[in-house]
Parts: C-alpha cells; sequence; structure tokens
C-alpha cells in the first residue's frame, strides 16, 4: 500500500516494525501479523458527504452491539464547530464519541471524526492527523479507508453513503485487496449518488444495500465470525487441507493458475472472505457451492489476484532510482542503446507509469537519444486491459503531484488519463512469472509485494528467473516486507532500507527450461543421490544405530526405482547384465520378483504397509527372509516413497537331540511332505501371478483399444487444425492487406507530416518579428531568420543556453523562461534592448498536442516608433498645455494621422465636450454635420505633408450670421513625427459669403 503524505510518519514507523519482525525471510507479512486471530475486532469506516446524516442515523440505528467498532468520516466545515456527535447519540443504540487524538478502538462504540482534520488508525488507536495545504482536493474518506486497510487487514470494513464526488472509492480498492469487506449505499436510497455511483463503477464494492440493508448484514458478519471462532465447528486440519486442494484444482483447471504456491495464510484468509460474503459457514459446503457456480469460482480467483498498487508507491523508493540507479544505468550504457524495465504483477499498471515518469523527469534536460522500453506484465487479463487503457480515478490526485498530473496526464469526464507519450513507451501483457518464458537483457526489474504472497520455494524460482532476465550489471527492486532470503548467491545488497539489490554472477544458475518446469528451482529427491547432511551428533549416532543394527533395505519412487540404499543389501539385489538400471526388480534376484512387485502393487495402491515371507537360496541353502513394506512420503515435493526392509528372522541355535537309525525313514517321509507343501505353496503363488498377469494384459489390451480411439480421434482433430490453418492462412493473408493498406496510410501520412514541416520551415522564414524556442532544457532549439539577424544568431547556435540573449535583452532570460515553463504563465514587458531600441517581449509555454510542456516560445516586438511617437506626443502636449493654455480661442494639437492629441480648455467649453471624448479621435469627425461638405481635412494633410500654413479657411458656422474660420500650421520636432497646431475662430459673415450661402 502506497506511503500517504499525510501519515508519512505513522507509515514509516510501522515499516520498521515489520522489517524487524521480518528479518531476512522474504516470508513475513503485515497481513500475517495483523490477522492471525480469527476472533479479532472488526473496525468499520464509513464516508459520507451531502446528504449523510439521514443515512448514518438510519445505519446506527441497526448496527451489531458486539464484536465492532465504527468510525464516521464525514465531509464537515473546516471552521465550523460540528454537532455531528449530538445527532447521532439521538438515534444510535451504542455510545457515540467525537475522536480524540491516541482514542484506542473498541466494540460497541461509533467514532466521530472532528472538523478540520484527516483521520489515521496505528494498532487499533486511531490518531488526528493536521490536513495538509495546498491546491489538492481534500479526500478524508480515501486517507482513513487506506489506513484502516493498512492496520486492520482482513478485519476492515469500508461504507460509503450518500455524497457528491468520488472521494472513497480508492479507500474501497485499499480495504478489498486487504482482504477486507466493503458496503455501498444503494444510490436510489442516497440524497446524493456520486460516490455511491463512483464505488460501484470502479467494481471495489462487495454489497450495494440502504442503510437498514448494511446494518442487518453487518450483524450478520459478525455472527457469522464467532461461529467461525468456535473450537467445535473448527474443520479438522487434513479435512481442510483436501477442501483447499479441491479450490486449488477448480481454479487451474478454468484459469492456469496454480494457486498452490501461494502461501497458505492468504489463500486461507481470501477463501474465508468469500464464505463470509456468500453466508456459509463450512468449508465443504464452500466447495461445492464453487464447484455449481462458475461466477463465484470467478470471484474467487480475482480475489486471490495481488493487485496492491498505486501511483509513486513509497516515494522514497522512486527518489532513490533518480539520484542513485538511473545515473547508474546510464553511465553502462552506450549511445542510442535502449533502457529496458520489467514490472511484473504489474496489476493495473500504477507501478509502470510511475517509474516511466520517473525515468522521463531523470532524463529531462540531458542531451540523451536512449530509446525507453518499459514492460508491464501480469496473470489477470482484465488488468492488463486496465493498463493499456490507463484511464484511472480522479482521487490519483492523493498519490501524484499537480505537476505531474499537469505534464504526464490528461484529464478526462471519468478521471485522467496517462498521456499518449508515456502510454507508448510502456508495453502490457499476459504472463505468469512461475511458468512463462521471462523478458532478458533488462536494466532493472521492480517485482514488489509479489514474493510475500509465494511459498518459499516459488519465492526462490522467481529469483532465479529475475536473475535471469537482468544484464550483468542490472537491479532489481523488491517491496519493503521482501528480501531474497535463500538466494544470496544471486544478488547482492545495493540500499537496504529500499530494498534494491545488484544482480551477482553465479556459475550454478538454472537454465531456463529447468526454472520454468513444474518443479524448477525446487528441491526434489534424485534417483542415487546421497543422504541429506548430518546436522549434528545425535544424527550422526542415529545414522551409526541404523547401520550397525537396523535391516538392510532400499528407498523406491513411484516407478521403482531405487533412491537410496541401507545397509548390505547383496544377498537379495545383485545387478544383471546390460544397461544399468536402478529399477529394483531388475536388480532384485530372480526368486524375489514375484513376491516384490505384487506387494508393492498392494502397498502403494492400498497405502499400508505389507510384511510377507520369502524363500530364496543363498550359496545352496534355502533361507527365509520377511519383505517389509512401508509407504512413506517427502514432505517438501509431496513425493510418495517406499521404504523395502529385508529382514532376516532370527533362529535360536540348538544342539539337535540324538536321533535313532529307525527315524531316518519317518524323516524322508516327512522331508518329502514339507517340500509338497513347498511346492504347491509355489504353484499357487505361481497361479496368481500368472492370473494377475493375464488380468494385466486384458487391462492393457482396453487400454490400447482405448488409446486406438484416442489416435482416431487425435486424426481427426489434425484434419480439424489443419482446416483452422488453412482458415488462419486466408486471415493472415488478409491481415496482410490491412498492414498494405495500413502502410498506404503511414505512407500519407509522412507526406502530410513533410508538408506541415515545410509550412512550418515556410512559416518561420517569412515572420517579420525575431522569434526563439527554447528547449525544457533551457537551450535554443530553433530561430527564425528575423531573430538570425537581429541577435547575430548562427546555425551553431542551436543547443546553446538562453542565457546567451541576456546581453542583448539586459535582463536574466533563464529566470523568465523558467517562471514561465513552471507557472504555465504569460511574460509580456516593454523593454529597451542593447541597440537602444523599444522591443515587446513575450514569452509564453511551449505545449504539444497533448499538452505536455517541453520549452517556451520567445519572441520580441519592435516597438521603438511607436513608444518614441507617443513620449513626443506626451511631451508637446504638455508643452501646449502649459504655453497654449491662455489663448482664448480653440486650438487644437493633431498627430500624424490627425488625430487629437491636446485640445486647450477653450475648445472643451466651447463644443461641450471632455478630454474622454476627444483625446484620440480624429478631426474633423467625418460624421459630424458641422464638416460633411469641406475640404478640411484635404487642406490639414496637404499642410502637415508640405509644411504650408492654412489661413483662415472659412466653413458655415452654428451660429447664425457666423462662420468658422480653421487655421493650422505644422509643429517642427527634432523626431520624424509630425504634429499639426490647428486654430478655430467664429468671425462674422461677409455680404458675399452670405450671398453665396
Amino acid at each position: 500500500m502506497a506511503e500517504h503524505p499525510k501519515r508519512k510518519t505513522d507509515t514509516k514507523e510501522a515499516e520498521a516494525d515489520l522489517e524487524t519482525k521480518a528479518g531476512d525471510d522474504p516470508g513475513v507479512l503485515l497481513e500475517e501479523e495483523r490477522d492471525r486471530d480469527t476472533d479479532k475486532l472488526f473496525v468499520a469506516g464509513i464516508g459520507a458527504s451531502a446528504g449523510g446524516l439521514e443515512a448514518l442515523g438510519e445505519l446506527v440505528k441497526h448496527v451489531p452491539m458486539d464484536h465492532m467498532a465504527f468510525v464516521v468520516v464525514q465531509h464537515l466545515a473546516p471552521h465550523h464547530e460540528s454537532f455531528l456527535t449530538q445527532l447521532l447519540s439521538r438515534t444510535s443504540k451504542i455510545q457515540v464519541q467525537t475522536v480524540t487524538d491516541g482514542t484506542m478502538v473498541a466494540p460497541h462504540h461509533v467514532y466521530v471524526i472532528p472538523p478540520n482534520t484527516d483521520l489515521g488508525i496505528l494498532q487499533g488507536v486511531l490518531h488526528l492527523i493536521p490536513p495538509k495545504g495546498g491546491d489538492r482536493p481534500q479526500q478524508p474518506i480515501d486517507s482513513f479507508f487506506r489506513s484502516l486497510a493498512q492496520d486492520q487487514g482482513s478485519s476492515a470494513i469500508g461504507i460509503i453513503l450518500s455524497g457528491t464526488g468520488t472521494d472513497g472509492t480508492m479507500g474501497l480498492r485499499a480495504i478489498k485487496e486487504a482482504g477486507g469487506i466493503s458496503f455501498v449505499q444503494n444510490p436510489s436510497s442516497a440524497k446524493y449518488d456520486g460516490m455511491p455511483r463512483s464505488a460501484l463503477s470502479s467494481g471495489f464494492a462487495d454489497f450495494c444495500l440502504t442503510p437498514k440493508e448494511i446494518g442487518e448484514e453487518l450483524a450478520r458478519i459478525a455472527e457469522h465470525r464467532r461461529a467461525r471462532s468456535n473450537p467445535k465447528a473448527a474443520v479438522r486440519v487434513p479435512q481442510m487441507q483436501e477442501q483447499i486442494a479441491r479450490l486449488f484444482l477448480l481454479v487451474r483447471s478454468r484459469f492456469g493458475n496454480d494457486l498452490s504456491l501461494y502461501k497458505a495464510t492468504t489463500v486461507e484468509r481470501r477463501i474465508e472472505r468469500r464464505m463470509t460474503l456468500n453466508r456459509i459457514g463450512t468449508l465443504e459446503e464452500y466447495v461445492r457451492f464453487v464447484q455449481s457456480s462458475s461466477v463465484e469460482l470467478q470471484a474467487l480467483y480475482r480475489d486471490m489476484l495481488i493487485t496492491v498498487t498505486n501511483f509513486f508507491r513509497d516515494l522514497e523508493t522512486f527518489e532513490v532510482l533518480e539520484k542513485k540507479i538511473f545515473p547508474k544505468i546510464l553511465a553502462e550504457k552506450e549511445r542510442g542503446a535502449p533502457i529496458r524495465i520489467w514490472v511484473p504483477a504489474c496489476a493495473t499498471g500504477e507501478e509502470a507509469y510511475s517509474i516511466t515518469i520517473s525515468l522521463l523527469e531523470f532524463m529531462a534536460g540531458r542531451a540523451l537519444e536512449n530509446r525507453i522500453q518499459i514492460f508491464g506484465t501480469d496473470v489477470d487479463e482484465e488488468s492488463i486491459q486496465h493498463a493499456r487503457r490507463g484511464v484511472y480515478p480522479p482521487n490519483i490526485e492523493l498519490d501524484v503531484s499537480k505537476e505531474r498530473l499537469s505534464r504526464y496526464f490528461v484529464k478526462k469526464d471519468n478521471g485522467y488519463q496517462v498521456s499518449r507519450r508515456v502510454r507508448d513507451m510502456v508495453v502490457f501483457s499476459k504472463q505468469n512469472i512461475l511458468r512463462d518464458a521471462p523478458f532478458s537483457r533488462m536494466d532493472l526489474v521492480s517485482c514488489r509485494n509479489l514474493l510475500i504472497y509465494l511459498q518459499p520455494s516459488s519465492q526462490k524460482k522467481v529469483l532465479s528467473v529475475l536473475h535471469y532476465a537482468l544484464v550483468p550489471s542490472g537491479y532489481l527492486l523488491l517491496g519493503t516486507s521482501e528480501g531474497i532470503g535463500d538466494a544470496p548467491e544471486l544478488f547482492s545488497l545495493v540500499d537496504r532500507k529500499h530494498k534494491i539489490y545488484s544482480k551477482k554472477h553465479f556459475a550454478s544458475v538454472p537454465t531456463l527450461d529447468e526454472m520454468l518446469s513444474p518443479r524448477g528451482g525446487m528441491e526434489r529427491i534424485q534417483p542415487g543421490s546421497g543422504a541429506r547432511p548430518i546436522a549434528n551428533l545425535q544424527a550422526l549416532a542415529d545414522r551409526k544405530i541404523l547401520e550397525v543394527y537396523g535391516p538392510p533395505g532400499v528407498l523406491i519412487n513411484e516407478n521403482l526405482d531405487i533412491l537410496h540404499f541401507r545397509g548390505h543389501t547383496g544377498p537379495y539385489l545383485n545387478p544383471s547384465p546390460g544397461a544399468a538400471s536402478f529399477n529394483i526388480l531388475k536388480l532384485a534376484r530372480p526368486e524375489l520378483h514375484i513376491e516384490l512387485k505384487r506387494n508393492i502393487e498392494e502397498a502403494l495402491s492400498e497405502n499400508k504397509r505389507v510384511c510377507v515371507d520369502v524363500k530364496f537360496y543363498e550359496s545352496g541353502k534355502a533361507n527365509v527372509i520377511t519383505l517389509d513394506l512401508v509407504p512413506m512420503q517427502e514432505p517438501e515435493t509431496k513425493t510418495r516413497c517406499l521404504l523395502v526392509s529385508f529382514l532376516k528372522p532370527q533362529i535360536p541355535e540348538e544342539e539337535p537331540p540324538p536321533e535313532p537309525e529307525n527315524s531316518k525313514g519317518d524323516e524322508r517321509t516327512s522331508a518329502l511332505g514339507k517340500r509338497v507343501a513347498e511346492l504347491e505353496q509355489e504353484i499357487m503363488i505361481a497361479r496368481e501371478y500368472l492370473q494377475s498377469t493375464i488380468e494385466d494384459k486384458e487391462s492393457a489390451n482396453e487400454e490400447l483399444k482405448s488409446a486406438n480411439e484416442e489416435l482416431q480421434s487425435s486424426n481427426e482433430e489434425l484434419q480439424s487444425t489443419n482446416e483452422e490453418l488453412e482458415t488462419s492462412r486466408e486471415e493472415m493473408q488478409s491481415t496482410n492487406e490491412e498492414l498494405t493498406t495500413v502502410n498506404e496510410e503511414l505512407q500519407n501520412r509522412m507526406v502530410e507530416l513533410g508538408q506541415s514541416n515545410d509550412d512550418l520551415h515556410n512559416v518561420l522564414v517569412g515572420l517579420d518579428n525575431p522569434v526563439i524556442i527554447v528547449g525544457i532544457d533551457m537551450r535554443i532549439r530553433r530561430f527564425t531568420s528575423a531573430a538570425e539577424r537581429l541577435l547575430n544568431l548562427l546555425p551553431v547556435d542551436v543547443g546553446r543556453s538562453i542565457s546567451y540573449l541576456d546581453g542583448f535583452v539586459g535582463s536574466d532570460m533563464t529566470v523568465k523562461v523558467r517562471r514561465v515553463i513552471d507557472t504555465l504563465s504569460i511574460v509580456e514587458e516593454e523593454i529597451t534592448c542593447r541597440n537602444q531600441r523599444w522591443y515587446q517581449l513575450r514569452i509564453t509555454p511551449y505545449k504539444t498536442l497533448d499538452h505536455a510542456i517541453r520549452g517556451a516560445v520567445v519572441s520580441l516586438v519592435d516597438i521603438d516608433v511607436r513608444k518614441r511617437a507617443a513620449a513626443v506626443t506626451r511631451d508637446v502636449g504638455q508643452y501646449a498645455a502649459k504655453f497654449l493654455s491662455a489663448i482664448q480661442q480653440p486650438l487644437l494639437m493633431l498627430d500624424g494621422k490627425l488625430r487629437i492629441a491636446w485640445a486647450n480648455e477653450s475648445y472643451y467649453q466651447r463644443y461641450q465636450v471632455v478630454p474622454d471624448e476627444t483625446i484620440g479621435h480624429v478631426f474633423p469627425n467625418p460624421n459630424d454635420p458641422l464638416w460633411m461638405g469641406t475640404k478640411l481635412r484635404e487642406h490639414l494633410e496637404k499642410t502637415l505633408q508640405s509644411g504650408e500654413v492654412l489661413r483662415d479657411y472659412r466653413i458655415p458656422a452654428p451660429s447664425a450670421g457666423k462662420r468658422l474660420s480653421v487655421g493650422a500650421s505644422r509643429v517642427p520636432i527634432a523626431t520624424d513625427s509630425m504634429l499639426l497646431l490647428v486654430s478655430l475662430e467664429e468671425v462674422e459673415e461677409e455680404p458675399s459669403e452670405a450671398k453665396s450661402r
């Protein structure tokens, strides 16, 4: 489970305590520590938001009285007092109290979170945690549910009630992965269904019920645990193992995954959870239920899968990768060689994407050409499909920083999707690491939280496979609770705290075929193998006693091959000429063949001890021995064996009494009778052996007939397969045509790309303004021709630092560009550059089509003429206001475009206007009736161009009997700009003017 920043101290303490308990054994699992008692207290976390008060009140009315504690996490106003505790106390039948720091959870209690705080739990004690500031959304329900899953494991229960948003969805996932149980309020009964619907759509909910039904189901679960913890109801261990073996067989037949390689505690805990959810009391009933329900078999398999993952789990580990491991990997790489990383058991892909993002961040700013190849594998096809889509809920904001979300994710309606650039670097595929061939030439393998779920023998096999996959200088990353255990010869420790190892050269590593065999990497007994090493003096003494006083014998397997000799077996076993063999029937004396074969079959088939006396001849004398056959089982591999001992009966030596001579005839008669009896006994045994042989022959004939029928069926299947291959060939041809079409489309895309590149080149060449494109590493990537001329840039300047522009611009360009990239803001400034001209400096972020930031765009616009003209106009206006304001007639100052730059007070009073309506407007106004039909504008433009003074240009005035006399002269100034002084004066109309009017 990932480290939550708000619980960082608690999480580290828990990990340190776990490592102390684990030592060097990777099998020590946090779940085993917290779940070893079947009667452990249930702790139920209840998450609610808007509309949750009514649902909470209904739920606490029906919760069970014993064996459960309840913790309510409600979205509360941070700066207002909460009355939730008092309101729930009115309807609850158990005690309700507000959480204080250090509260120990106890049954028959409801604990309510106080405002403006987050909540965590460690070893059954609730802790108040100040909420983390910043602009990230607060997710108190997810935060507490994750902490609850870490601390309580299969005794954790998560309940989502009415509310808006998605808070609680990721927390339910953590609880379910830890073996807990999850409830969601039925959306139809919720006042606000945002949180319930989000939890249901994630697939992490076990029950969807009304608050009342949730309370009733909780009571049933508590009662079920009490019944399971009753010693009278406990299942005997052999029976339990037999039933679990049946479940393993069902899962392997359906999904191909062997769960017997998983730790028994993990498997039993998941089975117990499924029995609780299905209200089944005994294991035998559950096995029958699974046999009759393919849906439940699928659900059981899904629960068994390892899906404990999230983004940047154990953040410090990724920091160590960036600072220590990635630099070492790149140091070993040739220029252009790919960086290859494998993430087995990747679940839904968060770990693989996290490593990819970390590697991209490490390589940013470095001129590297190494291609990145990341491989993520898992046994579950559904998880692989999820990883390929790369779509995750909004709650990943808890684990991914805002900067990473903006750079490497695309916001969607239902959450976030990993950007196309990152997804294209990761290849996901289905693979069983214990059975399928691994990848090779890997620089780093991240296998976190897989080994802790496997048996020790399977752990060693996985480590051998990972050792094979790495390059000689490769690195292995394990989970914080894992280690290399019994394989110190394969890896050496690099970082103890973060469990990073490097590959060792080891000459005795098994081949890939041996590793991937059903028992690859596991110890097993081989024919002719020696005895195990003697551990101490007691074992040495026991062995000596067996050699001196024990009967001779051999240990054989089910194939009748001798695995071990004990004592002197020469009188009974004698190698025959020909190829060497350890088969006991080929080594035994001929007179022992019949009895050996018959009694070995009986002992193995009925799994019982068999003793029989057999007569044989030694040095010409008839002797009798007792064959003692004892079935055995090798404890590690469960291989069946048989101990065959040759016991010689002890006959006391006594002096025979003297016999009279007349007894010789009787002695001969007695000897003949005894011999006849022996012959009859041998004939009877021979008949039994013959009858057994006949039955074996008939059975073999039946098997041959059956084999013949199977061969005929196989022949038909082969014919069908041949037809399928023909169909496949046609499909391949169709696929080839499709590939040809795709190739043509790619060629068209290349043409379009070339055309776009040409367009971009011409746009850059045609731009009259200097434009410089800067990379994320603060280095120049491209510039326009105008920038080349203005800044004296050359093609070799591509790759030079942007600080090269500091001398021309007169400021620190690196700081400004970095601010734009980090804040995604736009910088616009008017600056005076080294050539004493004014420019507008504009810096914008460089964004790709998938909104990834790859640098910045710097542009310079020449505004020197405008700035200087504005300054001149401002100065002239100030001069005119100072020296011409005393003139009583209306005066105007116009710029080069005949826009009013200044007017005196007489103008404003005479024409009843204000400066805001005057300054900047064109004079004369073409829409003003006073100036319509006049040629005043033409005269003013002529004066402005030629400098000829305009005198007494008269037009009709608004007042009767008056004429408006207009005069204009150009004002000389020391710049290229031109100004025009215009005077307006009403004069008396002359008689000639009156007649013409």
